[in-house]
């Protein structure tokens, strides 16, 4: 039987840390506002995390506490993944001439969904952020649990998660008429551009 209380305290404690905006969000909002993928978006991001909580839950981090040269190399991988896709959106941002292609939900001719999970996958398990969140806080939180709460409480993190997701994708499509002008694309680049510059900067210097 599902341990309703130990679901709840999961559900709140990850609804508290996957609000707050961070690389994959400002991935999410770009991707929604101008792909029809919209659920296959919420659902990789979630699964995702529901992946990363499933290994703190085993222990993970741990396992990782005692291999920091593993943990050091997987962190600064994902540092140069974002300052990379930060660079890139600051040069979308500067050399924007036009508003980007907004594509019809029900359109016949949509972007390819496999380079959209990609993508998808690769901001969502490259990011040190979500592997801090998931694996290392929520973790270490789960296994402190007594072992009968122990899945309740990640089911709750999950459903937590899934639901901000479709919350953001949809939401951020429903704005999608503000996007008509380049203005609006140039601002959510540089938006974008400083969110993952930020954040890789702000990791390289922690792990200096």
């Amino acid at each position: 039987m599902l341990d309703t209380s130990a679901f709840i305290e999961g559900l709140l404690l990850g609804a508290g840390l996957f609000t707050s905006v961070g690389p994959k969000d400002a991935f999410v909002i770009k991707r929604s506002i101008s792909s029809p993928h919209l659920f296959s978006i919420a659902l990789v991001c979630a699964g995702s995390d529901a992946l990363l909580i499933a290994l703190g839950a085993q222990g993970v981090s741990a396992l990782l506490s005692r291999h920091p040269g593993v943990v050091s190399a997987a962190l600064w991988a994902g540092i140069a993944y974002l300052a990379g896709y930060g660079l890139l959106a600051l040069r979308s941002a500067i050399r924007r001439r036009q508003p980007e292609h907004v594509d019809d939900p029900h359109a016949r001719h949509a972007p390819a969904l496999s380079r959209t999970l990609l993508a998808t996958a690769a901001v969502s398990l490259l990011n040190p952020y979500a592997w801090i969140d998931t694996v290392l806080l929520l973790g270490t939180v789960i296994v402190s649990h007594a072992p009968a709460e122990r899945a309740p409480f990640a089911f709750g993190a999950m459903a937590a998660s899934l639901a901000w997701f479709l919350i953001l994708a949809y939401g951020a499509r429903a704005c999608r008429a503000w996007f008509a002008r380049t203005l609006a694309w140039r601002v959510l680049d540089l938006f974008v551009a400083a969110m993952m510059l930020g954040f890789a900067m702000r990791f390289a210097i922690d792990a200096l």
